[in-house]
């Protein structure tokens, strides 16, 4: 077989392809151009539409075909964004989302709009897929089921509060450290000044104990800047501990205005994929 055979026998194959990726590349221009968002993410991964949207089981991948656009997802993803957003944040009010700066395909998903709002996940505007942070999950979740009054943080601040008031004990006896040290060095110096000693004798074992209880308390008072600084770390991380069970309470109670659970929530979340592409065939 000749090349020009080799040729002609692969010609109709070849062209079968390139026939294909127009004709996907045709579609996917004319649902663009005519704002059919369904259509686009039908597109973008027909495998998981067919199967979520259209319920069919197993269906085919065009993972080949979509990787033809891999090269202007960005532009895609800003393309179905506004409307995906406006969606999510119509159905889901107390969420805030932010576009990443270095991947405009993804969006940071926060709860609430209050200073130190934490992040829930991440969006994903072309798979409608959200990345949670299961650790913030879990927390409110457990928040959820704690009784009036209680938090996740009650016992370890418990134990901070104690430390602190340890801490601030022991300062708050600074000034009787200073009137003993005070009195000591007037025994000591009367002590010394005195050749005969305390009460009319040399004394020197009084002098002795007098100056180790001097030692003690210097030894002591040197230790008030330390505790100063722990008794600040202290009470740094009590604040810390509470602004999160501070937050945590934000963050359910606007989770709760809407859903009656938390797994509720993020289920329905988790759902946005369908919840959001069939509505489009209500409108």
């Amino acid at each position: 077989m000749t090349n020009q055979d080799t040729q002609t026998v692969l010609q109709p194959e070849l062209i079968n392809q390139l026939d294909h990726k127009i004709l996907y590349l045709g579609q996917l221009q004319t649902a663009i151009s005519t704002n059919q968002v369904p259509l686009v993410y039908e597109l973008l991964d027909s495998k998981k539409y067919n199967e979520q949207i259209r319920q069919r089981a197993h269906a085919d991948s065009n993972q080949e075909l979509a990787s033809l656009v891999a090269d202007i997802q960005q532009d895609i993803a800003h393309f179905l964004a506004p409307e995906l957003l406006a969606y999510l944040t119509a159905n889901f009010d107390f969420l805030r989302f932010e576009q990443d700066d270095e991947n405009p395909i993804l969006y940071r998903v926060y709860l609430g709009d209050w200073w130190h709002h934490r992040q829930l996940g991440v969006l994903n505007v072309l798979t409608i897929t959200i990345d949670y942070d299961q650790k913030v999950v879990t927390e409110l979740t457990q928040t959820a089921q704690l009784a009036n009054g209680d938090s996740l943080n009650a016992a370890h601040i418990q134990e901070v509060n104690q430390i602190i008031m340890g801490l601030e004990a022991f300062l708050a006896d600074d000034t009787k450290r200073r009137l003993e040290l005070q009195v000591l060095e007037d025994q000591i110096n009367a002590l010394q000044a005195n050749k005969s000693g305390l009460f009319g004798r040399n004394d020197k074992a009084t002098r002795e104990s007098l100056e180790k209880k001097r030692e003690l308390l210097l030894a002591t008072q040197k230790r008030v800047p330390e505790v100063e600084k722990k008794l600040a770390v202290q009470q740094e991380e009590l604040l810390t501990l509470e602004k999160e069970d501070a937050l945590r309470q934000l963050e359910l109670q606007a989770i709760l205005s809407q859903f009656e659970t938390v797994p509720a929530f993020t289920t329905a979340l988790a759902n946005s994929y369908v919840a959001y592409l069939t509505q489009f065939s209500k409108d």
